[in-house]
């Protein structure tokens, strides 16, 4: 969670806020082939910035994405074997097998399957730093945890909370279980892996947020994947398509945005190439809106404020092979004496098997950044510890093949900020200086992010005019 800032973590954040000289957004200090006017510029090239642009393009808009990393796809994680061709995916997993989501995938020409929840795995439960082997059963979601949910609608695709924000919600899950005597399903409640942080001080809000009614359907035979087990195929496909207005490995380093759709947007980009200057009539923000990723953006009082207020947990993952552990298997963490046996942090959350022989996928959590070899050293041990757990027929050194860094994670904001308006003030940003803010900020997962980007899209097209 954030805590307070030294001296020297406030003077940073002064420096960055610092305003641009006079020239920087000229366009007579930029060569012509560096001006780059469009309808629309998106920074970001995750599920939702991808989304939104073949949404503008077959509005017959124009755009540029702006993305910071080599590809398009955010969290969509893919190891490709070299000797097979395979591929692991080893971030997004599963989408909802709605309308949206097999709109889009036919659009950008990828298959899709049903994909069966047995493919997780069976689950082993161990205590990976005691090397106990847990006698579990993380069971299902019962009538309980429905009745709940049922009473919080407005967390099944947004965060529109009502005024006051029911107490009830603020509370951690561990308290909100024990209040609500939701002893039957808090095992499963609770055996969501890829969710940062400690489980049991998570505000209840977020639980009901994440595990709704569309995550519900998943789990009840309505998931669906790449028909190649490829999720990053989609992404692929999408580039290949926008790849003249896509600006890869490129950053916003300095912005402004005007009061009025007639001001429009001004984006300074860093680019392989050098900087470029983008005029836009509307921005879309696609990446994780933290003050730390929206310091060069320009902002107003007003959006430092709200912004200021989010925060995200670091989430991490992998792929390694030659593990020795025999295949079929998700290997769990959980702590032989703790509550709801909930494994301590930083850790490794699980072991999953792949479509690819002898690779297994693992994800990692931890409240604070941790590096790599620190990452990789603990799921060798975890495997190490695994291989004589189970009696492994043969205990091979593990080899760490992929590795990506997720966060920040599931944005969020503290429970004061939320009681005190802080989503009613976030919602109230959208369309605020000509922007758009889209994307995980109040939705988790892809199929929800589609379908609330194009709810959107009406609203953010209407802007531009």
């Amino acid at each position: 969670m954030r805590t307070s800032a030294p001296w020297s973590s406030i003077c940073f954040v002064v420096s960055v806020f610092a305003a641009p000289s006079v020239n920087t957004f000229e366009t007579s200090s930029f060569a012509a082939h560096d001006v780059i006017t469009r309808d629309f510029v998106i920074v970001g090239g995750g599920a939702a910035g991808t989304y939104a642009a073949v949404a503008l393009k077959d509005e017959g808009k124009s755009f540029v994405v702006v993305e910071k990393t080599n590809r398009l796809g955010g969290h969509v994680a893919t190891y490709q074997d070299p000797t097979t061709g395979a591929s692991v995916d080893y971030g997004v997993q599963i989408y909802d097998n709605d309308t949206i989501v097999r709109n889009f995938f036919e659009r950008l020409n990828t298959p899709l399957a049903q994909f069966d929840m047995a493919n997780f795995g069976s689950p082993i439960y161990a205590d990976f730093k005691t090397g106990n082997l847990l006698n579990l059963t993380t069971g299902s979601l019962g009538q309980d945890y429905l009745e709940e949910l049922t009473e919080y609608s407005y967390l099944n695709d947004g965060i529109d909370l009502p005024d006051p924000v029911p107490e009830d919600l603020l509370l951690p899950w561990v308290d909100y279980i024990a209040k609500h005597n939701l002893e039957d399903s808090a095992m499963a409640t609770l055996a969501r892996p890829a969710i940062p942080g400690n489980l049991l001080d998570i505000p209840a809000l977020y639980v009901f947020n994440d595990l709704n009614d569309l995550m519900l359907h998943e789990e009840n035979g309505g998931a669906v994947v790449n028909g190649k087990r490829d999720n990053s195929q989609l992404y692929r496909n999408a580039l290949a398509e926008l790849k003249s207005n896509v600006l890869l490995n490129s950053t916003v380093i300095a912005g402004d945005r005007g009061s009025n759709h007639r001001q429009g947007v001004r984006l300074v980009v860093q680019t392989p190439t050098g900087k470029k200057l983008i005029l836009a009539k509307q921005l879309l923000v696609a990446i994780p809106q933290t003050i730390q990723n929206m310091k060069t953006f320009g902002l107003d009082n007003r959006e430092k404020g709200i912004l200021s207020q989010i925060y995200g947990l670091p989430y991490y993952g992998g792929v390694v092979k030659n593990t020795g552990l025999a295949s079929g298997f998700s290997y769990k963490n959980y702590a032989a004496n703790n509550t709801y046996n909930i494994a301590e942090i930083p850790s490794v959350v699980e072991f999953n098997p792949s479509p690819v022989d002898e690779h297994l996928y693992y994800w990692y959590n931890s409240a604070k950044p941790v590096s790599q070899k620190r990452i990789e050293a603990d799921a060798r041990n975890a495997i190490k510890t695994l291989q004589k757990l189970t009696g492994a027929a043969t205990q091979p050194e593990p080899q760490f093949v992929a590795f990506t860094d997720f966060g920040p994670f599931h944005l969020a904001a503290e429970v004061d900020d939320i009681r005190n308006g802080f989503y009613r003030d976030a919602y109230a940003l959208q369309g605020h200086r000509n922007t758009w803010y889209i994307g995980t900020l109040f939705v988790t997962g892809s199929s929800q992010v589609w379908n609330n980007t194009a709810i959107m899209l009406p609203d953010i097209l209407a802007a531009a005019h």
